[in-house]
């Protein structure tokens, strides 16, 4: 197939196409035949997206006002950028945000009547909504999107959890539903497919309803702190996606018996941090995944007593360039952290997010209905 770009070899042109921001390359669709069937053809999406985490191109950060608040707003971040700009996006819906986990950008929103919009997560550009009981897979960048509705609760008043995962061996976004039941300990647990567009029930969540923090999402499949049933220690569970189980992940301390540990992602490795109240946090990865030995103590990150920089709670998003490590602290700052130099400074927030979520998400082209899909929607 001839890409279009003049005196260009074929491999120089594809890889030019695949380092350039979604933007652009939506713009360039319009150019010719030639080229909307080159950025359309999945083997040059999957690039693009693999370009853009190999080398940390086109991400940002979505920051949206946290439940209860006034915005109807989403916005994104461009933190690689000297100055921080926001851009405010446009969503298929609108109400109030919660981001619950992210992962390589698909962002994962969650809303009802009473808590407006919900983002429970993020992976490879697609965003799951959660609207007035209607679901929706989004990526922004493109603005495609799949609507699609909850399955039905047991129970009027059980709480209701989500998680985004992606199962690559059937090109297949996945959501995971675990409805939490007023009276019992377990929970009924649902799995949406994006391909078949449809719920199937799978069975119980095996441990205590309580769930410590918004989870994570890494390999494709969302993690979490939960609770156990028959002993007092909190456990690192992920859903594998492409069997649809549940599975324990070693932790980096035996016997974490508190909800001072947060999970999340830092730089492709599963991170916990480790609260001590007052004085410190403690931050582990995993460097070599699903193996308890390769847990590692990357660094600590001492408490300010008193004045801006005193935090109560904080969450790592990502690193920057240097060493640098963005994180949220609380519910109200977004500061950029020194390991080395143990500094830090604020970065800019928009005004209406005086408490807010934040999620990581890399811009791409991937369709919420999987990467070698090629239908357009409006």
């Amino acid at each position: 197939m001839e890409l279009g770009l003049p005196n260009l070899p074929y491999e120089i042109g594809f890889d030019i196409l695949s380092r350039l921001p979604v933007k652009s390359l939506c713009r360039f669709k319009s150019v010719s035949k030639t080229w909307l069937a080159q950025i359309t053809d999945p083997r040059f999406v999957k690039s693009h997206l693999n370009e853009s985490i190999k080398f940390n191109s086109n991400h940002k950060l979505i920051i949206a006002p946290e439940w209860g608040h006034s915005s109807e707003s989403l916005y994104s971040i461009d933190y690689l950028a000297p100055d921080h700009p926001v851009a405010e996006l446009e969503m298929p819906c609108k109400s109030g945000v919660e981001i619950c986990c992210s992962l390589s950008g698909v962002v994962v929103l969650d809303i009802d009547d009473e808590s407006g919009v919900k983002i429970c997560g993020s992976l490879n550009g697609v965003i799951l909504l959660d609207i007035d009981d209607e679901l929706c897979l989004w990526n922004p960048s493109v603005r495609i999107y799949q609507k699609f509705s909850q399955p039905k609760r047991p129970d009027a008043r059980s709480d209701i959890i989500y998680g985004l995962g992606y199962d690559s061996v059937s090109d297949d976004f996945k959501v995971v539903a675990a409805f939490f039941p007023v009276s019992e300990d377990t929970s009924v647990v649902h799995v949406f497919s994006s391909k078949l567009r449809s719920w199937k029930r799978i069975g119980v969540f095996p441990y205590c309803i309580y769930l410590y923090g918004p989870g994570c999402v890494l390999n494709g499949a969302p993690h979490w702190f939960v609770s156990g049933i028959t002993d007092m220690y909190l456990h690192i569970v992920c859903f594998d996606v492409t069997e649809e189980k549940f599975k324990e992940v070693p932790k980096p301390i035996d016997e974490i018996e508190d909800d001072r540990f947060i999970l999340g992602v830092l730089g492709g490795w599963l991170c916990v941090v480790h609260h001590s109240w007052g004085s410190h946090s403690d931050v582990w990865v995993m460097k070599e995944y699903g193996v308890k030995e390769s847990w590692t103590k990357l660094f600590v990150v001492p408490n300010v007593a008193g004045g801006e920089f005193y935090f109560q709670h904080l969450e790592l998003l990502c690193f920057m360039k240097g060493g640098e490590v963005i994180m949220k602290w609380d519910l109200e700052k977004l500061v950029i952290y020194n390991p080395k130099q143990n500094t830090y400074k604020r970065i800019g927030i928009p005004y209406d997010c005086k408490q807010f979520d934040v999620t990581l998400y890399v811009e791409s082209l991937v369709s919420p209905h999987g990467i070698n899909d090629t239908r357009r929607y409006s």
